[in-house]
């Protein structure tokens, strides 16, 4: 999915791109959840997941994994997206192709 929110106007994903940049976390990391979470990057999940990695307590991988395993949250991330692009699509938004 295209991420809506970007690092203007979201603080969190800002505070995560910095977090990469600084090396605590990896891009690879960071895309997966810019992408898998376009409208809530707060999420409860993403956060627990993001303090596990940054005490240690988690990998990288293993922190993908769990957010995986959250089929609603992704579900519903999808379907918000999904209905956004369509409802632009209706009134002429130019940015959506």
């Amino acid at each position: 999915m295209k991420t809506l929110h970007n690092t203007k106007n979201c603080n969190y994903r800002r505070y995560l791109h910095q977090l990469m940049k600084h090396g605590r976390i990896s891009g690879k990391f960071y895309k997966f959840v810019c992408r898998n979470f376009p409208y809530r990057v707060t999420s409860g999940g993403v956060i627990n997941c993001v303090n596990n990695i940054l005490s240690g307590e988690t990998t990288e991988n293993e922190a993908i994994a769990t957010l995986q395993k959250n089929d609603n949250e992704l579900r519903r991330q999808k379907e918000m997206y999904k209905s956004n692009v369509e409802c632009r699509k209706k009134i002429g938004w130019k940015q959506i192709k």
